[in-house]
């Protein structure tokens, strides 16, 4: 019964970070996205890219103005620690 819990709770966890979404107003604009990261390997998908991706779609004719984004390199400590298990997120906003 532990075992099927946990691995509920892990499932529930690793789903809920691949979201990606865009707060708009007449002015401003902004995307999100998350991703888990484990030895490397984004899931469920990469969170720069998907960021990216929405905001060349949904926010086109605005001028982005700002982007962070964490480490997902290997040659930081952030970025190594990150990579072997952590969240990632990806934040690009921008206004007309």
């Amino acid at each position: 019964m532990r075992r099927l819990v946990l691995a509920l709770l892990c499932v529930g966890l690793v789903s809920s970070v691949g979201c990606v979404g865009v707060r708009m107003s007449e002015q401003d604009a902004t995307v999100h996205a998350e991703c888990f990261r484990i030895f490397g390997f984004a899931i469920p998908k990469d969170d720069q890219t998907e960021a990216r991706r929405v905001w060349e779609d949904k926010c086109g004719d605005y001028v982005e103005t700002t982007t962070y984004s964490t480490a997902a390199d290997w040659t930081s400590v952030c970025g190594v620690l990150g990579n072997i298990m952590g969240f990632h997120h990806t934040v690009i906003s921008g206004n007309k």
